[in-house]
């Protein structure tokens, strides 16, 4: 992927470590620049850089470039640039309720840079798959029906104790035994060997995650991966990577695939609840 290819990101924070690693194993896909607290130095960069997302990695509700980031969308040529923010729980939940700021995502820390990167790739390809949809319907000179005509749809009825739907594969029977254990508490968990009813078990159920381990015999999680991406009912349910790999290399391979998120092996259990409930909810 050459620099012309590359998403452009301004990058904003106080958190110098995460955001170097950011920079530093996202080079593949997107071209950064590191901006100050500076509203004129964020500003300046926005018209000279044009960014394609502006990313502030925030410490804290009461963070001086949050109040920054959210008068962003006053300015004409930044307005529509989409706002991404990191940040812990508490300060997650306070953006949410708090009509003060406005931002497009928001990612919850602990995340690795690599998560974070696949998680922003995603945006931008649901951003625009969304913008070609809207594009298409204009083209094709559909008229929407007025509210006063148009029919009223009835609401599926979901049951507020509705747990969502996980589906882990792994051709290690303790790995399953142990996530099964640890996330049926809080979710409804199938659990299959190997992947070769994977894409007939997907199209057949409603899932709100895979879990996939990488390397197994039969068929490989890549090779599975492949085939739900290309199969139309079921490219979006969202998949995370189980591996034990750790070579840097072999770590950009498995992006390269475009997971929703990875988790390594051993199993870190605080990172694995709270990648499930970002994917989930």
């Amino acid at each position: 992927m050459d620099n012309q290819e590359k998403y452009k990101i301004l990058i904003n924070g106080r958190n110098g470590s995460f955001a170097t690693d950011f920079m530093q194993y996202t080079e593949s896909y997107f071209k950064c620049l590191s901006t100050s607290d500076c509203l004129q130095d964020v500003l300046n960069h926005f018209e000279i850089f044009e960014p394609d997302a502006y990313v502030c990695f925030v410490e804290s509700e009461s963070s001086r470039n949050l109040a920054q980031t959210s008068s962003l969308k006053e300015y004409p040529f930044s307005c529509n640039v989409p706002i991404i923010v990191i940040c812990d729980d508490k300060t997650a939940s306070a953006i949410g309720y708090s009509a003060r700021f406005s931002v497009d995502m928001i990612v919850k820390r602990p995340i690795s840079a690599d998560n974070l990167a696949l998680r922003i790739i995603r945006f931008f390809e649901e951003l625009n798959e969304k913008k070609a949809e809207e594009l298409g319907s204009k083209n094709e000179g559909e008229e929407k029906p007025s509210a006063e005509n148009a029919p009223e749809a009835e609401a599926p009825e979901a049951s507020p104790a509705e747990k969502k739907h996980i589906l882990v594969v792994d051709d290690d029977r303790t790995v399953l035994k142990m996530l099964k254990t640890a996330l049926s508490g809080e979710f409804d968990v199938t659990t299959m060997v190997n992947g070769i009813m994977v894409e007939k078990f997907l199209e057949s159920k409603k899932v709100d995650l895979v879990i996939l381990d990488y390397e197994m015999p039969i068929e490989t999680g890549a090779e599975i991966l492949r085939k739900i991406r290309s199969n139309d009912k079921i490219k979006r349910v969202p998949v995370c990577f189980l591996t034990g790999i750790s070579d840097r290399d072999k770590i950009m391979e498995v992006m390269a695939l475009r997971p929703h998120s990875y988790i390594l092996k051993p199993i870190d259990m605080d990172m694995l609840f709270s990648t499930v409930k970002s994917l989930t909810e």
